[in-house]
């Protein structure tokens, strides 16, 4: 079993809950569940893709604990502007 590790997801203020969470596929982006959100690995690559949707923000995810939850929160805005 692969051990999983802290990724990043983008969410849209003011959503629907199961319209939410940034899917990017083949024929472009939508709005989705958590469950079909894409998982970006990289900080820089999320907010990239975050500064083209209006009205959102980046959550960080960590799975790697043992619990059957994900441990999550928001990403420091003032560290994005800062760095990015």
């Amino acid at each position: 079993m692969t051990p999983k590790a802290t990724h990043y997801e983008i969410l849209k203020v003011g959503s629907e809950p199961h319209k939410r969470f940034l899917q990017k596929t083949m024929s472009g982006s939508n709005w989705t569940s958590q469950g079909f959100a894409h998982k970006f690995l990289d900080l820089g690559e999320a907010v990239k893709e975050q500064r083209q949707h209006e009205n959102s923000y980046i959550i960080w995810v960590d799975e790697s604990l043992k619990s059957d939850f994900p441990c999550w929160g928001e990403v420091n805005r003032d560290h994005i502007a800062k760095t990015f």
